[in-house]
């Protein structure tokens, strides 16, 4: 567990200085459109550039921010005008919102597809979602005008189809399913008793690998389909070369995931 912490914490800490030195060292990220203001003089001018140039320091942010975190502040957003806290509260719940729906609708339909029978056509449904780029669903079910956490059970419900299907085969074809069928036991306590008791830990372990995708999944689909949550906030952050929102933003994703991938590992060691 100890080393599970201290990981994700490397972990979280390398994302953020990845995210720091890359908007850093982007293309535009010393300019301000605000210098496009006929109104500035030349002092103005050069200020905003100086300023510009002091907050794209990495290893002095990254020494203020730890400084700040430990007081719960995590700094302040320009593009947005506000606390990264605040933002961070105000738009969370959204994304957690859509989150769980997404999850949930995307098990039922997943898991309740890859019960073994004739799924040909589901298979052949899933490997077509499956080619097709997040962005253009969420485009394709914004034009139908869909939810945006329905374009999040499309995204997953093939992905864990296509793992739970292999899992439940593997299991069937198990020599103590045999013999419960030839004692006459029904299909369904097969399948409570003794299937999904043998892949619990797979299952798990595709649970938490099924949170990391949604969270990777959520912030194209909030972009398009114009979602007041933390993946648009993250994409505005981008186009407004918002340094410290933008850390903020992508070390939250990185616990999220590295969570998620700690518990997928310990569900499943092998």
């Amino acid at each position: 567990m100890f080393r599970q912490i201290a990981r994700i914490a490397v972990l979280v800490l390398a994302a953020g200085l990845a995210c720091a030195f890359l908007v850093k060292y982007a293309p535009g990220t010393m300019v301000d459109e605000r210098e496009l203001d006929r109104r500035l003089s030349e002092e103005s001018i050069r200020e905003l550039r100086s300023n510009k140039a002091q907050s794209s320091d990495v290893f002095d942010n990254l020494r203020h921010y730890l400084r700040g975190l430990t007081s719960g502040d995590l700094g302040y957003s320009q593009s947005n005008n506000a606390p990264i806290a605040s933002l961070i509260a105000d738009r969370a719940p959204t994304t957690l919102r859509e989150l769980a729906i997404g999850l949930t609708g995307g098990w039922f339909f997943g898991l309740a597809l890859a019960i073994p029978r004739r799924t040909w056509a589901f298979s052949a449904l899933a490997g077509l979602l499956l080619s097709l780029p997040t962005a253009l669903i969420a485009y394709l079910c914004l034009m139908e005008g869909a939810k945006s956490y329905l374009v999040l059970v499309i995204v997953l419900a093939p992905r864990i189809f296509r793992f739970a299907r292999n899992l439940l085969a593997q299991a069937y074809s198990a020599l103590h399913i045999e013999m419960a069928r030839a004692r006459g036991v029904g299909e369904a306590r097969i399948l409570m008793a003794h299937v999904f008791p043998s892949i619990a830990p797979q299952l798990l372990a595709l649970a938490a690998a099924s949170a990391s995708i949604a969270i990777g999944a959520a912030i194209p689909i909030e972009a398009i389909c114009d979602v007041p949550g933390l993946g648009r906030l993250a994409w505005n952050a981008a186009m407004a070369r918002d340094l410290p929102l933008l850390v903020n933003l992508t070390m939250l994703v990185a616990v999220a995931t590295t969570v998620a991938t700690a518990v997928s590992e310990m569900a499943n060691p092998q």
